[in-house]
């Protein structure tokens, strides 16, 4: 199945065979919003945490699933690899996408990825990158 973009009144809906949802966790409103605006133009379900522990009590306590998850690297209360760790600890299958920041080094990077990323960008994220991402989440299932 191949997910094609239409456009209307500037919103360009994917045409998927089911409708997405993507946990966004990140405590950087601006860009939690402009990824949570995105992805609605996009047709796509989205829920904003701020944090680490946020989401996993989330999966942990309300067995809410999502298609994806868009997981910042440094937040208050559980940062992204301890986040990311214990989602995984927890059977999550989920594809985890890391959001790192200018300032994470290559080391912070490396850790963040052997947490249990499926891939890692630095921020901010595209359109066209989250785009991609749904495109290719929409493909799997």
């Amino acid at each position: 199945m191949s997910s094609i973009a239409s456009s209307s009144k500037g919103k360009r809906k994917l045409n998927l065979m089911k409708k997405l949802s993507v946990l966004i966790v990140a405590n950087d409103d601006i860009s939690q919003n402009s990824y949570i605006l995105c992805l609605q133009n996009f047709g796509v379900d989205t829920l904003g945490v701020r944090d680490g522990l946020m989401a996993f009590n989330i999966h942990d306590k309300t067995q809410m699933r999502f298609d994806l998850i868009l997981m910042s690297s440094i937040m208050p209360m559980m940062d992204g690899i301890e986040a990311t760790k214990k989602l995984r600890s927890m059977g999550i299958t989920t594809t985890i996408v890391g959001i790192t920041t200018p300032d994470d080094n290559e080391e912070y990077h490396k850790k963040f990825m052997e947490a249990g990323l499926d891939e890692c960008y630095e921020k901010p994220l595209t359109k066209e990158i989250l785009q991609s991402l749904i495109e290719k989440i929409g493909n799997k299932v």
